[in-house]
């Protein structure tokens, strides 16, 4: 490549629009220095015959999201030329090697040369140019293994069926709902609740009901909601309200106990439709200190009527929104 012209400090004006991004987006500044350093002389002022445009956009393409940024340029008589296009990760300063490499060749060969190729990238900082690259000029980057891109946040809610065995005298049938936030930088939060309808076991001359109410909060180190796909892998902790009511029975009474459900949790799901989230799950937990039902038999004798099992298996599947 040649030896870079010569140029006024005032030659050039850099003009910086960050759109709707966050003010980490400003990064003018810094894009100024690199050209700078690069050309190994001042380029930018306040006004100048060559005025070029950045103009920053996040976009979304198979669930990832991404910063892009459109470089343009202009002489004094308001002609255009030379469009490039610019892709990073999610994390605007992703753009800034790219973006000093496009605005350099663009300020040291200001003529109207849209259709020539770009020459062959200088040594680091600059990367080398990948050879896939097609002939709209768009230059893609990536987290390296180094500097793995963080999960993004979302929030869930989620409406859903679900079939409980071991914590009723039979297998039991519900409904609930739950809710999930993955803040960025910190682990998955959920909370849900859920309510199985009574069950009515037969027992000597009478009948024993029993109702289920659970709720709970879960901490998921395994949240991640990506390329259309969502999946959660949590520690939980419920209290579960069994209610117990006898008939028929020589000592008829109700009986309400309270307990708690430490456990393990996981679901995934698939999002469709850009917001819908279809998704499906299974909760494994294990009850501390519930007390059994028993009743006296006709012959006065104290008989089991039920308790709770060792371990709670819940199997749950449902259809809610995702905010990415």
């Amino acid at each position: 490549m040649q030896a870079p012209r010569a140029m006024d400090a005032s030659q050039a004006v850099l003009m910086w629009d960050r759109g709707a991004l966050g003010a980490e987006c400003d990064r003018a500044t810094q894009v100024r220095e690199g050209v700078e350093t690069y050309l190994g002389h001042p380029v930018f002022g306040q006004s100048g015959d060559i005025t070029v445009r950045v103009v920053l956009s996040r976009v979304e393409e198979k669930g990832k999201r991404r910063v892009e940024a459109r470089v343009s340029q202009a002489d004094a008589q308001g002609r255009t030329w030379g469009e490039r296009s610019v892709s990073g990760d999610e994390n605007c300063a992703s753009l800034d090697e790219q973006l000093t490499l496009v605005i350099a060749l663009m300020v040291d060969a200001p003529e109207p040369v849209a259709e020539s190729p770009l020459p062959p990238p200088p040594p680091p900082p600059a990367p080398d140019p990948d050879p896939d690259d097609d002939a709209s000029g768009e230059i893609e980057t990536a987290p390296g293994l180094e500097r793995p891109a963080p999960s993004p946040p979302h929030a869930a809610l989620l409406g859903f069926g679900a079939t409980s065995l071991g914590i009723t005298p039979d297998v039991g049938f519900g409904a609930g709902v739950a809710g999930f936030l993955k803040p960025r930088g910190f682990w998955g939060l959920g909370v849900d609740a859920a309510m199985f309808a009574p069950h009515r076991q037969a027992l000597d001359s009478g009948s024993l009901k029993a109702s289920l109410l659970v709720a709970g909060v879960s901490l998921c180190p395994f949240q991640v909601a990506e390329d259309g796909a969502w999946w959660a892998i949590c520690g939980t902790f419920q209290v579960a309200r069994l209610h117990a009511r006898s008939r028929g029975l020589l000592e008829a009474r109700r009986d309400t106990q309270f307990f708690a459900l430490p456990g393990l949790s996981g679901r995934a799901g698939r999002v469709i439709a850009g917001r819908w989230l279809v998704a499906g799950g299974l909760n494994l937990s294990f009850p501390v200190t519930p007390d059994r039902y028993v009743y006296r038999d006709v012959n006065g004798d104290r008989q089991s009527a039920f308790e709770v099992g060792s371990f709670v298996l819940t199997a749950s599947a449902g259809l809610g929104l995702i905010w990415n």
